[in-house]
């Protein structure tokens, strides 16, 4: 605690404008038309400090880039609007940064076979696809994809360690008393039944601080006031994703470090999660909380299910159809994908009950039974890039939560798995996910300054 307070004094110069920033970015109730505005100020600040700190430059572009509003949506009552970012706004967060990373990036040649072994094959199915007439590829999609390809050959193939450093401990900073700030959110103006408290895209990054602190921290209370504070977040949040995906993250991380040591931490993190889905759990008498929250929702039509695959279908209809059209295959397009831009016609009608305007798929998708926009990294990617693209990438993830020796290393592998589940389907989850990647691939079994 002595050293938390200690930090804080010393960064007091950089930790005032965050708090400024938190405070503004998460006014989505008070301040609806300017709010969205906000990342223009770590957006500055990032290219000023470009010349002078880079990795504190760095660290605001991250910001900008988590500030930045890329999905708006219905508020507190019907006639609030979250609003969005301007185009124009996010481009030149995304440019910048994409921008300092090429001018940074140096090609390391003995490591080009990585990325054309995971991309060869979805990259000779495109071609083919290409010459196809009869096959539809989706411009979009397309472009989407080879974004993706051209951010995997960088990130494996960069050898320049300092390509985008970043201050963990003032991210954290920043993160926390942003959290603080949608809490307060949560309990003044929040109402469970008009929507979500956030819609950006990258809004799972809000697990930073409780990762952050399960790794690098010694305090107990202060891991578990992380916990209760991010559960509460994502409670408002909604989602159930990402309260799925840090609970997955977490009990990989626990099952691999099992000592006396953990062990202490264990029930004591079981408990609070126990104790908040049970007081969750209380509430779904009452007003219809439960059918808001999905995640409350989720766990209690599993309890009450008697057939699992029922109780999976019923939770969610469209992904359990989007898991069955994915194996609804042949072996080679299960594992090697359809290529990029590719869909998926849905000829035994798995998600014929999907709706117009009920979920993310266009009316296109609707009309024609081609389907491109998938819920899951496993669905969406997987029907592209191949399952085996997506097995190869979470194996390395999970293989270093459980054995990495470098608590960094660690802590970036839980952080990039929980991004990847949550983030996958912008482009600033992608930006967010690339910047985490450049970090963690560069990480030796030797010791790193944090």
């Amino acid at each position: 605690m002595n050293k938390i307070i200690q930090y804080l004094s010393n960064k007091f110069a950089q930790i005032i404008p965050l708090f400024f920033i938190a405070t503004l970015s998460t006014q989505r109730y008070l301040l609806p038309d300017i709010y969205h505005f906000t990342c223009l100020i770590p957006l500055i600040l990032g290219l000023i400090y470009q010349n002078k700190n880079i990795t504190l430059g760095n660290t605001y572009l991250i910001i900008a880039l988590f500030t930045c509003a890329d999905i708006g949506g219905a508020g507190a009552d019907a006639g609030l609007m979250f609003k969005e970012t301007s185009g124009l706004i996010r481009y030149a967060i995304y440019l910048s940064i994409l921008s300092i990373i090429l001018i940074r990036y140096k090609i390391n040649f003995n490591k080009i076979w990585v990325p054309v072994l995971l991309l060869i094959m979805p990259t000779i199915i495109t071609a083919y696809n290409a010459f196809d007439m009869s096959f539809t590829i989706n411009s979009t999609i397309l472009r989407g994809d080879i974004f993706v390809a051209i951010m995997i050959f960088l990130v494996l193939t960069n050898k320049n360690e300092k390509i985008f450093n970043v201050d963990n401990k003032l991210l954290c900073c920043f993160i926390v008393f942003y959290g603080f700030f949608e809490i307060i959110n949560y309990l003044l103006y929040h109402d469970y039944t008009l929507e979500y408290l956030n819609y950006q895209s990258i809004k799972s990054l809000i697990v930073f601080p409780l990762i952050y602190s399960l790794i690098f921290f010694k305090s107990h209370l202060i891991k578990l006031i992380l916990l209760l504070c991010t559960v509460i977040v994502l409670v408002g949040y909604t989602t159930r994703m990402i309260i799925l995906s840090l609970i997955f993250t977490l009990t990989i991380y626990y099952a691999g470090k099992i000592n006396l040591k953990s062990l202490i931490q264990i029930p004591t993190i079981g408990l609070i999660i126990f104790v908040s889905i049970g007081i969750g759990m209380s509430l779904v008498q009452y007003q219809g909380i439960g059918e808001s929250i999905k995640f409350l929702n989720m766990v209690s039509i599993l309890i009450d299910g008697d057939n699992i695959l029922l109780s999976l279908q019923l939770i969610d209809p469209w992904r359990f159809g989007e898991l069955q059209l994915l194996f609804d295959r042949n072996l080679f397009s299960i594992f090697f994908g359809e290529g990029f831009g590719s869909g998926i016609f849905d000829n035994k009608g798995y998600l014929i009950f999907a709706d117009f305007g009920q979920t993310a798929y266009s009316d296109k998708e609707l009309t024609s039974g081609v389907f491109y926009n998938m819920h899951d990294l496993w669905t969406d990617y997987g029907l592209r890039f191949g399952l085996l693209f997506i097995i190869i990438f979470l194996y390395d993830i999970v293989k270093n939560i459980i054995f990495s020796k470098n608590s960094l290393k660690t802590f970036y592998a839980m952080l990039i798995l929980i991004l990847a589940l949550c983030t996958f389907f912008s482009s600033a989850g992608i930006i967010l996910i690339t910047l985490f990647y450049l970090n963690y691939v560069q990480i030796g079994q030797k010791t790193l300054k944090l």
